[in-house]
Protein backbone atom coordinates (compact mmCIF):
# COMPACT_ATOMS: atom_id res chain seq x y z
CA UNK A 1 0.00 0.00 0.00
CA UNK A 2 2.92 2.37 0.75
CA UNK A 3 4.18 2.01 -2.82
CA UNK A 4 0.66 2.73 -4.11
CA UNK A 5 0.48 5.94 -2.08
CA UNK A 6 3.95 7.03 -3.24
CA UNK A 7 2.94 6.39 -6.84
CA UNK A 8 -0.21 8.47 -6.36
CA UNK A 9 1.85 11.27 -4.85
CA UNK A 10 4.27 11.25 -7.79
CA UNK A 11 1.45 11.33 -10.33
CA UNK A 12 -0.31 14.10 -8.38
CA UNK A 13 2.91 16.12 -8.34
CA UNK A 14 3.28 15.59 -12.10
CA UNK A 15 -0.26 16.81 -12.75
CA UNK A 16 0.27 19.85 -10.49
CA UNK A 17 3.52 20.57 -12.31
CA UNK A 18 1.74 20.34 -15.64
CA UNK A 19 -0.99 22.70 -14.43
CA UNK A 20 1.68 25.15 -13.20
CA UNK A 21 3.46 24.99 -16.55
CA UNK A 22 0.17 25.58 -18.35
CA UNK A 23 -0.62 28.63 -16.23
CA UNK A 24 2.85 30.20 -16.31
CA UNK A 25 3.28 30.71 -20.08
CA UNK A 26 1.31 33.26 -22.14
CA UNK A 27 -1.31 31.85 -24.49
CA UNK A 28 -1.00 32.25 -28.26
CA UNK A 29 -2.22 35.65 -29.38
CA UNK A 30 -5.37 35.69 -31.48
CA UNK A 31 -6.46 32.13 -30.65
CA UNK A 32 -9.72 31.31 -28.81
CA UNK A 33 -9.18 31.18 -25.07
CA UNK A 34 -12.17 29.07 -23.98
CA UNK A 35 -13.45 25.71 -25.22
CA UNK A 36 -16.59 23.99 -23.99
CA UNK A 37 -18.38 20.88 -25.15
CA UNK A 38 -20.07 17.56 -24.35
CA UNK A 39 -18.78 14.11 -25.16
CA UNK A 40 -19.86 10.48 -25.06
CA UNK A 41 -17.78 7.37 -24.76
CA UNK A 42 -17.41 3.86 -23.45
CA UNK A 43 -15.87 2.95 -20.09
CA UNK A 44 -14.22 -0.38 -19.31
CA UNK A 45 -15.41 -1.34 -15.85
CA UNK A 46 -12.51 -2.88 -13.92
CA UNK A 47 -12.49 -5.24 -10.94
CA UNK A 48 -11.50 -5.41 -7.25
CA UNK A 49 -10.91 -8.03 -4.58
CA UNK A 50 -12.72 -7.28 -1.31
CA UNK A 51 -14.05 -8.79 1.92
CA UNK A 52 -17.72 -8.94 2.85
CA UNK A 53 -18.71 -10.31 6.29
CA UNK A 54 -15.32 -12.07 6.59
CA UNK A 55 -15.78 -13.67 3.18
CA UNK A 56 -13.54 -13.02 0.19
CA UNK A 57 -15.36 -11.55 -2.75
CA UNK A 58 -14.44 -10.57 -6.29
CA UNK A 59 -16.13 -7.43 -7.58
CA UNK A 60 -16.72 -6.76 -11.25
CA UNK A 61 -17.94 -3.48 -12.72
CA UNK A 62 -19.62 -3.91 -16.08
CA UNK A 63 -18.45 -2.02 -19.17
CA UNK A 64 -20.93 0.72 -20.04
CA UNK A 65 -21.47 3.94 -22.02
CA UNK A 66 -20.33 7.17 -20.40
CA UNK A 67 -21.08 10.85 -20.93
CA UNK A 68 -19.75 14.15 -19.69
CA UNK A 69 -18.56 17.65 -20.52
CA UNK A 70 -15.36 19.70 -20.38
CA UNK A 71 -14.56 23.38 -19.93
CA UNK A 72 -11.05 24.43 -20.99
CA UNK A 73 -9.15 27.70 -20.65
CA UNK A 74 -6.11 28.58 -22.75
CA UNK A 75 -3.52 29.39 -20.09
CA UNK A 76 -0.26 28.75 -21.94
CA UNK A 77 1.23 28.85 -25.42
CA UNK A 78 0.46 25.18 -26.02
CA UNK A 79 -1.65 24.26 -23.00
CA UNK A 80 -5.01 24.50 -21.34
CA UNK A 81 -6.36 24.24 -17.82
CA UNK A 82 -9.46 22.04 -17.80
CA UNK A 83 -12.42 21.20 -15.60
CA UNK A 84 -14.39 18.07 -16.48
CA UNK A 85 -17.28 15.89 -15.36
CA UNK A 86 -17.98 12.27 -16.31
CA UNK A 87 -20.81 9.90 -15.35
CA UNK A 88 -21.27 6.21 -16.07
CA UNK A 89 -24.42 4.21 -15.23
CA UNK A 90 -23.53 0.54 -14.93
CA UNK A 91 -23.82 -2.54 -12.69
CA UNK A 92 -21.58 -3.94 -9.94
CA UNK A 93 -21.57 -7.69 -9.40
CA UNK A 94 -20.05 -9.27 -6.27
CA UNK A 95 -19.07 -12.96 -6.54
CA UNK A 96 -18.26 -15.13 -3.51
CA UNK A 97 -16.22 -18.33 -3.37
CA UNK A 98 -19.34 -20.49 -3.02
CA UNK A 99 -20.70 -19.28 -6.37
CA UNK A 100 -23.32 -16.89 -5.02
CA UNK A 101 -23.42 -13.27 -6.15
CA UNK A 102 -25.07 -9.94 -5.48
CA UNK A 103 -25.85 -7.25 -8.03
CA UNK A 104 -26.06 -3.47 -7.57
CA UNK A 105 -27.05 -0.68 -9.91
CA UNK A 106 -24.01 1.59 -9.90
CA UNK A 107 -23.33 5.16 -11.03
CA UNK A 108 -19.72 6.39 -11.09
CA UNK A 109 -19.06 10.14 -11.21
CA UNK A 110 -15.75 11.94 -11.75
CA UNK A 111 -15.20 15.67 -11.17
CA UNK A 112 -11.70 16.64 -12.29
CA UNK A 113 -9.32 19.55 -12.75
CA UNK A 114 -5.89 19.55 -14.36
CA UNK A 115 -3.74 20.58 -17.28
CA UNK A 116 -3.37 19.48 -20.90
CA UNK A 117 -0.69 20.15 -23.51
CA UNK A 118 -1.51 20.55 -27.22
CA UNK A 119 1.06 20.04 -29.96
CA UNK A 120 1.01 21.79 -33.33
CA UNK A 121 1.75 19.79 -36.47
CA UNK A 122 3.44 21.87 -39.21
CA UNK A 123 1.22 21.98 -42.27
CA UNK A 124 -1.76 20.54 -40.39
CA UNK A 125 -2.89 23.21 -37.94
CA UNK A 126 -6.37 21.67 -37.96
CA UNK A 127 -5.02 18.61 -36.11
CA UNK A 128 -3.53 18.81 -32.60
CA UNK A 129 -2.40 15.87 -30.45
CA UNK A 130 -3.30 16.31 -26.77
CA UNK A 131 -1.77 14.75 -23.65
CA UNK A 132 -2.21 15.51 -19.97
CA UNK A 133 -3.71 14.60 -16.64
CA UNK A 134 -6.44 15.59 -14.22
CA UNK A 135 -7.43 14.69 -10.67
CA UNK A 136 -10.30 15.18 -8.27
CA UNK A 137 -13.10 13.51 -6.33
CA UNK A 138 -15.04 10.52 -7.59
CA UNK A 139 -18.22 9.23 -6.03
CA UNK A 140 -20.06 5.94 -6.33
CA UNK A 141 -23.84 5.68 -6.08
CA UNK A 142 -25.08 2.11 -5.68
CA UNK A 143 -28.37 0.50 -4.82
CA UNK A 144 -30.00 -2.91 -4.75
CA UNK A 145 -33.43 -4.14 -3.69
CA UNK A 146 -33.00 -3.03 -0.06
CA UNK A 147 -30.28 -0.39 0.27
CA UNK A 148 -28.89 2.75 -1.36
CA UNK A 149 -25.32 3.96 -0.83
CA UNK A 150 -23.00 6.84 -1.79
CA UNK A 151 -19.23 6.87 -1.24
CA UNK A 152 -16.51 9.40 -2.18
CA UNK A 153 -12.91 8.64 -3.18
CA UNK A 154 -9.89 10.35 -4.80
CA UNK A 155 -9.01 9.66 -8.46
CA UNK A 156 -6.23 10.40 -10.94
CA UNK A 157 -6.83 10.42 -14.70
CA UNK A 158 -4.26 10.36 -17.50
CA UNK A 159 -5.28 10.93 -21.11
CA UNK A 160 -4.17 11.31 -24.69
CA UNK A 161 -6.02 12.11 -27.88
CA UNK A 162 -6.58 14.59 -30.69
CA UNK A 163 -8.46 17.80 -31.37
CA UNK A 164 -9.67 18.20 -34.95
CA UNK A 165 -10.78 21.67 -36.05
CA UNK A 166 -13.68 21.45 -38.51
CA UNK A 167 -14.31 25.17 -39.03
CA UNK A 168 -13.41 28.28 -37.06
CA UNK A 169 -14.58 27.92 -33.44
CA UNK A 170 -15.90 24.37 -33.90
CA UNK A 171 -14.11 21.05 -33.65
CA UNK A 172 -14.14 17.39 -32.65
CA UNK A 173 -12.17 15.87 -29.78
CA UNK A 174 -11.10 12.22 -29.59
CA UNK A 175 -9.56 10.84 -26.42
CA UNK A 176 -8.54 7.77 -24.44
CA UNK A 177 -8.13 7.85 -20.63
CA UNK A 178 -6.85 5.74 -17.77
CA UNK A 179 -8.88 6.34 -14.58
CA UNK A 180 -7.44 5.29 -11.22
CA UNK A 181 -9.46 5.43 -7.99
CA UNK A 182 -7.64 4.74 -4.70
CA UNK A 183 -8.91 2.72 -1.73
CA UNK A 184 -6.71 3.02 1.36
CA UNK A 185 -5.98 0.35 3.99
CA UNK A 186 -9.05 -0.74 5.96
CA UNK A 187 -11.38 1.36 3.81
CA UNK A 188 -14.98 0.36 3.15
CA UNK A 189 -17.56 0.87 0.44
CA UNK A 190 -21.34 1.15 0.57
CA UNK A 191 -21.91 1.50 4.31
CA UNK A 192 -25.34 2.10 5.82
CA UNK A 193 -26.42 3.17 9.31
CA UNK A 194 -27.01 0.03 11.37
CA UNK A 195 -26.37 -2.25 8.39
CA UNK A 196 -22.57 -2.34 8.30
CA UNK A 197 -20.57 -2.15 5.09
CA UNK A 198 -21.08 -4.16 1.94
CA UNK A 199 -17.34 -4.43 1.18
CA UNK A 200 -14.01 -3.65 2.86
CA UNK A 201 -10.60 -3.23 1.18
CA UNK A 202 -6.94 -3.40 2.17
CA UNK A 203 -5.04 -0.86 0.11
CA UNK A 204 -5.95 -1.25 -3.53
CA UNK A 205 -6.93 0.75 -6.58
CA UNK A 206 -9.63 0.51 -9.20
CA UNK A 207 -8.31 0.90 -12.75
CA UNK A 208 -10.70 1.77 -15.56
CA UNK A 209 -10.21 2.63 -19.21
CA UNK A 210 -12.29 4.94 -21.36
CA UNK A 211 -12.49 5.98 -25.00
CA UNK A 212 -14.70 8.82 -26.14
CA UNK A 213 -15.45 11.57 -28.63
CA UNK A 214 -17.25 14.88 -28.54
CA UNK A 215 -17.60 18.27 -30.12
CA UNK A 216 -16.34 21.57 -28.74
CA UNK A 217 -17.05 25.23 -29.33
CA UNK A 218 -14.14 27.68 -29.02
CA UNK A 219 -14.48 31.41 -28.36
Amino acid sequence: MGELVRCAQRVSASICGLALLVSSTPARAGEPRVQIGPYVGYQFGGSLDATSQYEKRHINIQDAPTFGATLSFAAARDGTAEIGYTRTDTELTSHSSDGSFEKYDLAINYLTIGGLLEFSIPGAEWLRPVIGGTMGPSWFEANNEYYSYEEWRFSLLMEGGFKIQIVDHLGVRLRARLLTTFFTDHSALFCGTGTGCAFTFSGTALFQGEVGAGVYVAF
